[in-house]
C-alpha cells in the first residue's frame, strides 16, 4: 500500500515542533516553552502579512506574557523554563511555509525568551491593543485576531490587506 501525504492543514503544534527541532543543540542552543510561543506567533504574523492567509487555524489569546495559544501552553507547561526535548516524528513542512519558517528562525531564533516577549508586545501591535487598559499581570482570554495581525505586520512590509 502506498502512503499518501497528509492533507491535514498545519497546526500550531506542527509549527512548534518545527521550531523545537530547528535549534542547533550541538552548539548549545536552547528553546523554552515561552520562546516557542513567540516564534509560533511570528511565523503566523509574517505568513499572514506576506500571503494574506493564516499558516494555521489556532488562535492566540492576549495573555500577560504576550500572545499565547492555550493548547501549546498546556502541552509544554510542565517544562516551565527548561529546554524542550527534540520532537520525534514531527510533521514535515515544505515549500513556501518552510521558507517562511526558516526566515523566522533566522531573524528571531537568536533571541532569548525575554527579548522575544518584548518584541511580541510591540507598542501599537495587536497584542498591545488588546491589553490596553489592563494591568501588566491581568489575565485575558481576548483573541488576537488574525485580521488585526495581518494588517499590523502587513504595514511593516508595505502590504495593505482589506
Amino acid at each position: 500500500m502506498i502512503e499518501m501525504p497528509s492533507k491535514r492543514p498545519l497546526s500550531a503544534n506542527d509549527i512548534a515542533d518545527w521550531f523545537i527541532n530547528a535549534i542547533d543543540r550541538d552548539a548549545g542552543d536552547v528553546i523554552t516553552p515561552l520562546m516557542v510561543q513567540k516564534l509560533v506567533f511570528f511565523a503566523q504574523a509574517w505568513f499572514l502579512a506576506n500571503k494574506g492567509r493564516p499558516l494555521f487555524a489556532d488562535d492566540f489569546q492576549a495573555w500577560a506574557s504576550g500572545p499565547v495559544i492555550p493548547a501549546l501552553f498546556e502541552r509544554f507547561e510542565h517544562y516551565a523554563y527548561t529546554n524542550l526535548p527534540q520532537i520525534e516524528n514531527a510533521r514535515q513542512v515544505t515549500g513556501e511555509k518552510l521558507e517562511l519558517l526558516d526566515g523566522v528562525q533566522e531573524r528571531y531564533g537568536c533571541f532569548k525568551a525575554g527579548k522575544l516577549e518584548q518584541l511580541v508586545k510591540e507598542p501599537g501591535g495587536p497584542w498591545a491593543q488588546l491589553r490596553n487598559g489592563l494591568a501588566p499581570g491581568d489575565a485575558s482570554s481576548s483573541i488576537v485576531g488574525k485580521d488585526q495581525i495581518k494588517k499590523f505586520y502587513g504595514q511593516k512590509i508595505d502590504k495593505t490587506w482589506a
